[in-house]
């Protein structure tokens, strides 16, 4: 019965899955790894041979995930910073996800009534938020496609001619699934579980050397996660009792994300660590191992009679462990993205717990499935739109634990700071630093709470308790040198940040920019161009460094180099808006009036909301005595600008050249509000011209 409505059930999982993460596709970027992820991500600014070369072949912030970098670059292409485009494709990935779940569990388990239950859980599940909400998250979303490609391809390989296609498949797809997270390394026995389930797996040759190459590949990329995501410090000081700890904590960890799938109540987007590791541990941390163990045990005593607990309930296991906490992950000990593929298995328990039910009590089962699916779409339609406000999301994450949320105070205290709200900054960061005073990402940012506030004493202090080799270093190198400007001691900061320079093989764009701003205070133009164009060549995409290098050229009085970096400007930023405008200022200056009308024409119809390019091609009319097309155009600049004084004195004037004085007089009132200086001889000139046109109408 349900095979035959099968297409029409998954379009009705697809509606309601877009329905239930709507809300998500209009939020900002989130205050939690996006702006270094997306906005200076260096790698992402163009699609260059050379710059996918350096994709694939260096780490980002010590994570080798070439493919997400990679989408983001051709999103990046598509609509530059416009979070609207992200939020789209992670929730269209989210949508593949759900109907390759469906596909695979209708393969292992032949029964679509199953299959669609398992991949409405999994695609409603409120903890999956997350993982799509989330730009950054990308990972998360993109490599569970490949991940479950890659198994549907394998499973493929039994019920086709085509053996060998369908196993290359299976294995491209896992390579692409750990180029985008190295979880995915987990693939090989979820590979082996699945032949178990069908009955398929035995220790002989033949069978075991078709895993060879995906253990192979996952060796490799377990070794690169390894080298590039821990440092040799870092590896140095783990003893063997940190790894113990590690290894009790992940039970604990684990049983957590199970008691989240019962209850997937009262989330947080910042879980705070479960208890100090310097005290003594938990009696519930020894507990929770014995527990996890009885759970497994259990599902083994179950094989005499199935193998649905023991492959739902190793599923998750299996899927769950790089992210379980043995090795350390990061500010917060479990994140609810880390279950994103886990909860499939769990979703699969459920998924027949209900079908027994179905075939005893048919309209029971029904009511359940649609209670359950109403409940997890109601909470994750809320967290949705929770997500799409970066205060409410660390406000949330603060109520979760009010003494332990260093970080979400942190970066609240960074929104306010971005919003101007120094007060509220000021609060927030305070809180967070006496939560945890040794974390250098909170003392850079405190410390630039100082700079903003021009005590840069304080501010002195604390930008130099960043060590060496930490993330905020050349940041806060870069933050010092604008503090010494600012006392006059340009040549000092000058001196700094060439020694940084000098001794890194990699600048970012903004440390250059930040350079030439001091060379430039210092009256050191040529040298203030030349960094400006390091910059430049560091982040062609940003339109700030060209607009800053014309700034220069024309301060030089060059203008064929301000031409031609205001043309390069518009090549590689495609027709920027500012740099088009500046352009066009320049060349009226000049009296370049065809350029002048050419460029204003295509900036109109590329940014019909342009006001300058209707103002100028205003100005070129009145020029030409053609005053009832400039009375036109000015009209279109003063519409779209909404409220510029000098639009409106323009047009009183063409009204005076018209002799339509009273429409003049009008327009003259109009800039005098909008702040625009009116000459008052003109003022004078117009009321008494105004004056004689009205006794001569009287007579």
């Amino acid at each position: 019965m349900l095979k035959k409505y099968q297409t029409l059930l998954l379009i009705l999982l697809s509606y309601i899955v877009v329905f239930a993460f709507y809300p998500s596709i209009t939020a900002d970027f989130i205050m939690l790894d996006d702006p270094i992820m997306i906005k200076a991500n260096p790698y992402i600014t163009n699609l260059s041979v050379s710059n996918i070369k350096d994709m694939f072949s260096s780490c980002y912030l010590k994570l080798y995930h070439p493919i997400v970098t990679l989408s983001f670059a051709l999103e990046y292409s598509i609509s530059k910073l416009n979070p609207y485009l992200y939020h789209t494709d992670n929730i269209l990935l989210h949508l593949f996800n759900a109907l390759l779940v469906f596909f695979i569990i209708k393969n292992l388990s032949k029964n679509s009534l199953i299959s669609y239950i398992t991949a409405t859980l999994f695609a409603l599940y409120p903890t999956t938020v997350e993982a799509v909400a989330w730009v950054t998250a990308r990972k998360d979303t993109l490599y569970s496609f490949f991940f479950l490609l890659s198994i549907l391809f394998y499973l493929k390989t039994d019920d086709s001619k085509h053996t060998k296609l369908f196993f290359g498949l299976s294995f491209f797809s896992f390579l692409l699934s750990c180029m985008s997270k190295p979880t995915a390394v987990t693939l090989p026995l979820v590979l082996m579980l699945t032949d178990f389930y069908k009955n398929k797996l035995d220790f002989k040759f033949d069978t075991i050397k078709k895993y060879i190459p995906f253990f192979i590949t996952s060796f490799i990329f377990i070794y690169v996660a390894i080298c590039s995501h821990y440092s040799f410090e870092e590896k140095a000081i783990t003893t063997i009792f940190t790894r113990y700890i590690n290894f009790l904590d992940a039970h604990f960890h684990i049983l957590f994300y199970i008691y989240k799938f019962i209850l997937p109540i009262n989330l947080s987007c910042l879980y705070p660590s479960f208890y100090n590791h310097y005290d003594i541990m938990p009696s519930y941390i020894l507990y929770s191992s014995a527990l996890l163990y009885i759970c497994i045990y259990f599902s083994i005593f179950t094989l005499k009679f199935s193998k649905k607990i023991f492959f739902g309930l190793f599923l998750f296991l299996i899927t769950v462990l790089p992210s379980s906490g043995i090795m350390p992950l990061g500010i917060s000990p479990v994140a609810d993205r880390y279950t994103y593929i886990p909860y499939i298995g769990l979703s699969y328990l459920v998924a027949n717990l209900l079908y027994v039910i179905y075939t005893r009590k048919k309209y029971l089962s029904i009511f359940a499935m649609g209670i359950i699916a109403v409940f997890l779409f109601i909470i994750t339609y809320q967290r949705n739109v929770l997500w799409k406000d970066n205060i409410n999301l660390m406000t949330q994450a603060i109520e979760y634990s009010p003494d332990k949320a260093g970080y979400a105070y942190l970066n609240r205290g960074i929104i306010y700071k971005s919003k101007n709200e120094l007060d509220l900054a000021e609060k927030d960061l305070t809180k967070s630093y006496s939560i945890n005073k040794q974390n250098t990402y909170i003392v850079f940012h405190l410390a630039s709470l100082r700079q903003i506030q021009k005590k840069f004493s304080e501010a002195k202090k604390l930008y130099y308790r960043i060590p060496k080799g930490s993330f905020d270093y050349i940041d806060a190198v870069a933050n010092l040198a604008l503090i010494s400007s600012e006392e006059n001691k340009g040549k000092t900061a000058i001196k700094n940040m060439n020694e940084i320079i000098n001794e890194n093989s990699h600048i970012p764009d903004y440390f250059y920019h930040i350079l030439s701003h001091i060379y430039h205070k210092e009256k050191m133009l040529d040298e203030a161009i030349e960094t400006i164009k390091k910059a430049i060549k560091e982040n062609p995409s940003n339109s700030c460094y060209y607009i800053k290098l014309m700034d220069f050229f024309n301060e030089k009085n060059n203008p064929v180099d301000f031409e031609k970096t205001a043309l390069d400007g518009l090549k590689n930023i495609n027709n920027n808006i500012e740099i088009l405008n500046k352009l066009i200022l320049f060349y009226f200056k000049n009296e370049q009036y065809l350029k002048v009308e050419q460029l204003s024409i295509k900036s109109a119809k590329l940014y019909p909301t342009n006001h300058l390019a209707y103002f100028m091609l205003g100005n070129l009319s009145a020029i030409n005595f053609n005053y009832d097309k400039s009375l036109f155009f000015y009209t279109l600049a003063i519409i779209s600008s909404k409220g510029k004084g000098e639009y409106y004195f323009k047009r009183a004037v063409v009204w005076y050249m018209l002799k339509n004085y009273s429409q003049a007089k009008k327009d003259i009132e109009k800039a005098e509000k909008y702040k625009y200086v009116v000459d008052n001889l003109f003022k004078q000139d117009l009321e008494r011209l105004k004056k004689v046109k009205q006794r001569e109408f009287k007579r």
